[in-house]
């Protein structure tokens, strides 16, 4: 069974290995489920998320007619992430609690993957507290992939900084930073972003507005295009705070945007109105803001 690498929209594939013999390939697949959750990978792939939601759904469907529980496990991972995707956080929380609870039922395992995108949907649907409750349990858990272990604290450095926890913030960098090292970009930007808000918190903008850019860079090289967008919003909060108006418009502008273009209208509306309202203040022409 397939299951989409954590945060990542990419398409897995599978090599055949030659040999010079027969080889027991175990039971036959079920060919309607592998399509369908072959299919909304490749949905995901080409950044049709309501394309990818619906073939998840045949699979899940599928995956519960079959009463086979490692299928229902990754194909409802799918599915959340494909639903955070599409902008449905709360229908990726439901996803994520209801495959718990069939897991759960059976005495089963359940995956730290479903956990975890079950406390990023939490987060993105405003629930401070399932979030960082869901993103512990993976912690608690011993999650042995340690990507998993540093999306479970960023999220919890996410939920510290929104509720200006200090302490519980810098708990979490402390416990990125002394993970093994990682050269992908996108937990590069995540240990940045932390490091940001932890900077504002600390009342320094200015360090906190070349972390959020550095952040917004390596967003965009992992094609983290939504979390590039918060990246340079943050970015531009940090350069308003530092007194450079006319930077915080461009920030906002780009950000806004960059939301508008991936459908994102109500992260993208407020956005682009900072920016107006300001380049309108510094006197910018609305050429130099497009």
């Amino acid at each position: 069974m397939i299951r989409q690498p954590l945060l990542m929209l990419s398409v897995l594939v599978l090599a055949a290995c030659g040999g010079g013999g027969p080889v027991d390939t175990g039971p036959p697949p079920d060919v309607k489920l592998d399509q369908a959750n072959k299919a909304g990978t490749q949905a995901l792939s080409m950044d049709l998320p309501s394309l990818a939601v619906r073939q998840y759904k045949v699979a899940l469907s599928r995956a519960y007619e079959r009463d086979d529980a490692g299928a229902i496990g990754d194909v409802a991972y799918n599915l959340a992430l494909a639903q955070m995707k599409a902008g449905d956080p709360k229908g990726a929380v439901a996803t994520a609690r209801e495959a718990r609870a069939e897991l759960d039922r059976r005495r089963a395992a359940v995956p730290p993957e479903l956990i975890l995108v079950q406390a990023a949907a939490s987060y993105r649907s405003g629930d401070l507290s399932a979030s960082a409750g869901a993103a512990q349990e993976v912690l608690d858990r011993g999650a042995k992939d340690p990507d998993v272990v540093r999306r479970a604290w960023f999220i919890r450095g996410l939920v510290a900084a929104d509720r200006s926890d200090a302490a519980g913030l810098a708990q979490s960098i402390a416990a990125l930073a002394a993970l093994p090292p990682s050269k992908q970009a996108d937990l590069e930007a995540d240990r940045q972003e932390l490091q940001g808000r932890a900077a504002l918190l600390a009342s320094d903008p200015a360090g906190a507005l070349t972390l959020f850019e550095q952040s917004a860079t390596n967003r965009q090289q992992a094609l983290d295009y939504r979390g590039m967008a918060r990246a340079l919003s943050r970015a531009g909060d940090a350069a308003l705070r530092s007194g450079r108006a006319a930077d915080a418009a461009d920030l906002f502008l780009r950000a806004g945007r960059s939301a508008l273009l991936q459908g994102d209208t109500a992260a993208a509306a407020p956005l682009l109105k900072r920016a107006e309202e300001l380049g309108k203040q510094t006197g910018q022409t609305a050429s130099s803001t497009r």
